[in-house]
């Protein structure tokens, strides 16, 4: 792998502790927002108290005699959140898988004619264009944009968030499919071989490993985004822990937390179960004596416990769409299509456009919401989501060394250096507890620790940022434990042969070497904390998500919809500039 020169990654980390430090301060944080308010600290007191005693029953000394009992309550709502988490996903897949194929070079690649292929490049760049805007707009601002448009049905919710993951699917899809060796297909291109067939049989089989495994790690943070969707009325986990919250019913909301959090860790360990299965039927496939179609077809992977998954799966994905209420509403689809195209063609278009039916009076509206209120915010949106990763991904890069199996283990890296078996024993102790921080702070959903944040701190920009960047330290903490856990380290190995501490060979060996792949994390996460901040100004923190929810109050549908314009502007224009900063520290 081709290492960052030592200078580019000490300037470029130095950049981002001078640009977390201009972040809080623009931010408009002050002294006494570091620390809780009174009431804040009786408050954690009490919710730290409840952990130990999650409720079994209704805090509420009285219950109407319709309502469910308690247990059943947290199961049904446990259910509707995985039930719209595998609706989303399965619609995702079509997504992903449809558009993933066009946006691939692999695949328009694989036309020889020439007019056909300036065709399909040019279909690539539309596409991809599209899956980059479906995903800037976070899933929540979605359900607000589809259900004020056709009502809260399940539907409108399903479709809310398999339209961000369906983009996020393609653009990974694309480019898995991208990586994959392309000789056996040059091969049967000349033989003479169809373009698209030598695609189907040398591509996809060798990338549907990691195609299914990334499909399985997105049902994970689908199961979290669901059940956030309570923030709009939707009763998932999400809507008891918001109510639970407002009634200052603590052990209600330690239950409803415990449930998501083992229902996350659940499918965690599941997903790994079948991910393991899947790379070691993958390592094990026997190559062809040529490469003829046939003699490929015949040798190709068979992946029994591939093929069972996805028949489990799909079991799983007809009984959630077919049980319980129907998602398609007793709204008739004529009067649903109707209030779309009102929605869109009315509701959405400006103000001032409305009266005059003349666009051009369309850019003094946008010019004037944008001067006074759109940019601040907007800014304000950049400052707390680029805050909050910096300071998860700073903390996730100390911590990888203490959290690291094969770090921490009696022979680190495999490489024998005489540690007593006390010391080990240390290492694998604080290894596992720093694992465990990592899988809490990840599976929490972050705009539930920003929830409870807020009641601790009061609404500033501290419990936005907190909130983000602990969620965030669990999920890079977990992608960089992966990396080195899974890497060769060749020359880390050498350095811990000639007496190099654990510490030492982290910061001088691996660090370096895999700077670039901790790169891509921070930006891919960076986007999804800008997306994040977006919406998290629902909880009444000054971002571009105040302005939303504030607009769509007052039900100013145009200025909710240009607002959210906004956010997904700052998403795109951040991942143009994301490729452009890896490219020069790459060169």
């Amino acid at each position: 792998m081709k290492q960052v020169h030592i200078g580019n990654r000490v300037l470029f980390t130095a950049f981002l502790v001078l640009l977390l430090g201009w972040c809080l301060f623009n931010s408009g944080l002050a002294g006494k927002d570091f620390l809780p308010n009174p009431y804040g600290i009786s408050l954690f007191q009490k919710f730290l108290a409840a952990a130990f005693q999650p409720a079994l029953d209704y805090q509420a000394d009285w219950v109407p005699d319709d309502a469910p009992p308690f247990f059943i309550k947290v199961v049904s709502s446990l259910w509707l959140t995985i039930k719209y988490a595998t609706c989303a996903i399965s619609l995702s897949l079509v997504v992903g898988v449809l558009f993933g194929t066009l946006a691939s070079q692999s695949w328009w690649h694989t036309s020889s004619y020439r007019q056909t292929g300036f065709l399909l490049r040019s279909l690539r760049r539309v596409v991809r264009v599209l899956i980059t805007a479906g995903r800037s707009i976070h899933e929540l601002l979605w359900a607000m944009l589809l259900v004020t448009a056709l009502g809260t049905s399940p539907l409108a919710i399903i479709v809310a968030l398999a339209i961000p993951y369906g983009s996020t699917l393609a653009k990974v899809f694309s480019e898995i499919l991208d990586e994959q060796p392309t000789h056996t297909k040059d091969y049967l291109l000349t033989q003479g071989g169809h373009g698209t067939t030598a695609w189907l049989f040398t591509i996809v089989p060798s990338a549907l490993p990691d195609l299914v495994s990334y499909a399985l790690y997105r049902f994970e943070c689908a199961i979290r985004s669901a059940a956030i969707l309570g923030f709009v009325g939707i009763p998932t986990l999400g809507y008891h822990i918001q109510t639970a919250m407002g009634d200052f019913h603590l052990y209600e909301i330690w239950t409803l937390l415990y449930t998501l959090l083992a229902t996350i860790l659940i499918v965690e360990f599941l997903s790994n179960r079948v991910r393991r299965l899947i790379t070691k039927e993958k390592i094990s496939t026997t190559r062809p004596q040529d490469h003829s179609l046939a003699e490929i077809t015949r040798h190709r992977p068979k992946a029994r416990a591939l093929h069972l998954s996805v028949a489990i799966i799909v079991v799983f994905i007809v009984f959630a769409w077919v049980q319980g209420e129907s998602p398609f509403s007793d709204v008739p689809w004529e009067k649903r299509m109707t209030n779309l195209e009102r929605f869109l063609t009315k509701e959405l278009m400006p103000y001032p456009v409305q009266q005059s039916g003349d666009w051009a009076d369309a850019l003094p509206w946008a010019g004037e919401l944008l001067a006074e209120k759109g940019f601040t915010a907007g800014l304000q949106t950049f400052y707390l989501g680029t805050a909050a990763i910096i300071l998860a991904f700073l903390a996730s890069l100390i911590t990888l060394p203490l959290a690291s199996k094969r770090l921490n283990q009696s022979q680190p890296l495999e490489i024998n250096i005489g540690s007593s078996r006390l010391l080990a024993i240390v290492g694998a102790v604080h290894s596992l507890f720093h694992r465990l921080i990592y899988i809490v702070t990840r599976a929490m959903p972050e705009y539930l620790l920003a929830f409870l944040l807020v009641q601790i701190f009061g609404p500033t920009a501290w419990p936005l940022i907190l909130g983000l960047a602990l969620h965030n330290y669990g999920i890079v903490g977990r992608l960089g434990g992966e990396l080195i856990d899974n890497s060769n380290l060749r020359e880390a190995k050498v350095q811990l042969a000639h007496g190099s501490s654990t510490m030492g060979t982290y910061f001088f060996s691996i660090l370096p070497a895999y700077f670039n792949r901790f790169l891509l994390y921070f930006f891919y996460r960076w986007e999804t904390c800008i997306r994040d901040a977006t919406v998290l100004g629902i909880l009444g923190i000054t971002s571009l998500g105040f302005l939303i929810s504030d607009a769509s109050a007052r039900d100013h549908n145009d200025e909710m919809f240009f607002f959210i314009l906004v956010g997904a502007a700052i998403v795109m224009l951040g991942d143009f500039a994301s490729d452009a900063v890896r490219g020069k520290l790459r060169g």
